[in-house]
Parts: structure tokens; sequence; C-alpha cells
């Protein structure tokens, strides 16, 4: 049989921190997702109380334009991002209390995983 730790020289310790350290990015990052999907949502809800506009439907749109975004260009905080806070198809400006709502609700997921002692 063979011995891996003794193979590859890694100590069950250092692999048993190196997965811990792994699984608390990826708790830190899913938290940091979550919470930009929450703030995405509240974004929505926010804009369209009061219009008679459903929350789910229709789909989000270009306020000038009114073209619908694109789902891969509506990925809370990278979205914004990565369109330079401008509409693909027509250019117009993005307000930017969409990536400063996404992005506090990311950090305050976050922070409240933090402050959790099982984290």
């Amino acid at each position: 049989m063979i011995d891996w730790t003794s193979l590859f020289a890694v100590s069950p310790r250092t692999t048993d921190h190196a997965l811990t350290a792994a699984l608390w990015w990826f708790a830190i990052v899913w938290l940091g997702c979550l919470g930009g999907c929450v703030g995405s949502f509240l974004t929505v809800v926010w804009d369209r109380l009061g219009t008679g506009e459903g929350i789910v439907f229709p789909r989000s749109r270009c306020p000038e334009c009114d073209h619908e975004i694109r789902w891969y260009h509506n990925i809370p905080i990278v979205g914004w991002l990565v369109l330079g806070g401008k509409c693909y198809d027509c250019g117009a400006r993005i307000p930017i209390k969409h990536l400063l709502v996404e992005s506090l609700f990311a950090a305050i997921f976050i922070a409240i995983g933090l402050a959790t002692p099982w984290l």
C-alpha cells in the first residue's frame, strides 16, 4: 500500500490546515455573493415600489432604452463593474446606488458571518 503523506511530503496537519483555510474562504465568498444578491433584490424592490410593476416581472431593463439587461450583465457588483456603470446597449449611466447597495449588503453579510463563532 502506498503511503501518500510520505510520497508528497505533506503531513495530515498541513492538509487539514489547507482544507480549513479553503473552506473558510469559500464561506466568506459565499456570504459576499449572498449579500450582493440580497442587495440587488432590495434595489429592484426600491426602484419598483409605487410604479405598479411587479417585483419579479418584468425583467430588469435599462431605464433609458428599455432594453432587457442580459443575465450575465445582471450579476451583482461584477455586472456593474464590467459594464463600467453604463448600459451595454445605449451607453446610458447606471446609477451608482446599485453598486453601493449591493456592496453594502455583501459587506454586512460577511461581517455577520465573521462575527459568528462557527466561522
